[in-house]
């Protein structure tokens, strides 16, 4: 594999997750209660089986891409809770 596409791989990978940390920091305090979980659930279109009983960490870094094209939508859930 050329070292080129790698390298842009990576560096996706990591604006990609610069872009996301914010938005993750915004889900986070005593405000954001299970009713904005099951919401940001929604938003990001995780699978069914998916709860708030059993979101993981990964749940969301498996959900980056669309995080990222909801951002509008997650500030305003935040702003909300």
């Amino acid at each position: 594999m050329n070292k080129n596409v790698v390298s842009r791989f990576l560096l996706k990978l990591i604006e990609d997750y610069q872009k996301a940390w914010p938005l993750i920091k915004l889900c986070t305090g005593e405000s954001f209660e299970k009713e904005h979980w099951r919401k940001l659930i929604t938003i990001l279109k995780m699978p069914k089986e998916v709860t708030f009983d059993n979101l993981t960490f990964g749940n969301l870094v498996d959900s980056v891409p669309e995080m990222i094209k909801k951002a509008k939508e997650i500030k305003e859930l935040s702003d909300k809770a």
